[in-house]
């Protein structure tokens, strides 16, 4: 833990002009525009609650969601941007939430994932009881829909309609919506559970490796390393031998149920691995003395290509503890991401 300081920095002084709260709402809708980008869509709305208070920004949140939603019915704006923004202010609202409180990051990320998890299950369930149509039902009309519109869209591409390997698996693969829609069923408690926390996870992560921007309004007595340095509990792995047990155990006379809970077990495990493995990667990064923008890619592109080598790896650490072979005294906390 840190000593709070207040630091002045005036560059990012929240006095400075109305318009710049305006600006971060504005920056958090174009990344939810933008696909895989909108992980970070919740970052501005923290800087937001961070910068100009809890009343402030709930407002200009409010305001924008509403009008997101207004130009959803009358014009042609996709009403999926609306919803994500909505989920990505949810999102502000937990991070800001653990950093005004003074919470350590790693505990503010359990409990803020499982309220996000408890809140998104809890509409699951609700629309489930309530609505005449099931979630299943909806997720299999989506998925219908969306591999109708894939078809649609490459009809006429050569390569996909060859007598290829790869565009035959891309053929099969479009032509079973329904097998796909209940894959997706089955493990659709583990992807709530993953995304919810991930998403957390890389907005704190993101919010804190930016403290430069609003530390000095905020006297929180914790750094980016005390995330990075999280380390699942040792008892992760009697669960993780249980699901392994149940996958594996599904081809040998185990019920399908079995492999089913398995499957959504070691997800969620596998989150938390994630997590721990990305700390090592981490040490490994400032062993070899990469930072900055080099840094950067080789953070992004690990994330993304190379999430199970990083969650194997987390795996591996409870027995091993890789990080004490890598004894660097660089600091990050500087770099911005």
């Amino acid at each position: 833990m840190i000593k709070p300081e207040v630091q002045s920095n005036k560059m990012f002084d929240h006095r400075a002009s109305f318009g710049k709260l305006v600006f971060l709402a504005v920056i958090s809708v174009a990344l939810c525009s933008f696909g895989p980008l909108s992980v970070f869509a919740p970052v501005p709305l923290i800087l937001a609650f961070l910068l100009y208070g809890r009343l402030t920004t709930l407002f200009i949140g409010g305001l924008s969601t509403s009008a997101l939603w207004f130009l959803s019915v009358k014009f042609s704006i996709p009403l999926v941007i609306a919803g994500m923004y909505l989920t990505a202010f949810l999102y502000a609202i937990l991070i800001a939430e653990v950093i005004l409180r003074n919470i350590n990051p790693v505990k503010g990320l359990i409990y803020a994932g499982l309220i996000l998890v408890s809140i998104i299950g809890g509409s699951l369930v609700g629309f489930n009881q309530l609505s005449k149509i099931s979630v299943k039902t909806e997720l299999q009309t989506s998925v219908v829909k969306l591999m109708t519109m894939v078809k649609e869209q490459n009809k006429d591409n050569e390569a996909l309609n060859s007598n290829g390997e790869e565009a035959r698996a891309f053929q099969d693969f479009i032509s079973k919506p329904e097998e796909l829609s209940n894959e997706i069923y089955s493990v659709l408690p583990a992807i709530i559970f993953v995304f919810a926390f991930f998403g957390l996870w890389v907005s704190l992560y993101m919010t804190l490796r930016n403290s430069v921007v609003w530390r000095y309004k905020n006297l929180y007595s914790y750094t980016l390393k005390d995330l990075i340095n999280f380390r699942a509990p040792d008892f992760f792995v009697w669960p993780l031998i249980v699901s392994l047990v149940c996958i594996v155990g599904g081809d040998y006379g185990l019920p399908k149920v079995a492999e089913i809970v398995g499957n959504n077990l070691l997800y969620c495990l596998g989150v938390f691995y994630l997590f721990q493995g990305f700390g090592v990667y981490n040490a490994f990064l400032h062993y070899l003395k990469i930072g900055g923008f080099l840094k950067t890619m080789f953070v992004v592109f690990t994330l993304v290509m190379a999430y199970k080598f990083l969650a194997i790896l987390g795996m591996f650490d409870l027995w091993f503890d890789f990080r004490k072979f890598f004894t660097n005294s660089k600091k990050d906390e500087g770099d911005i991401l």
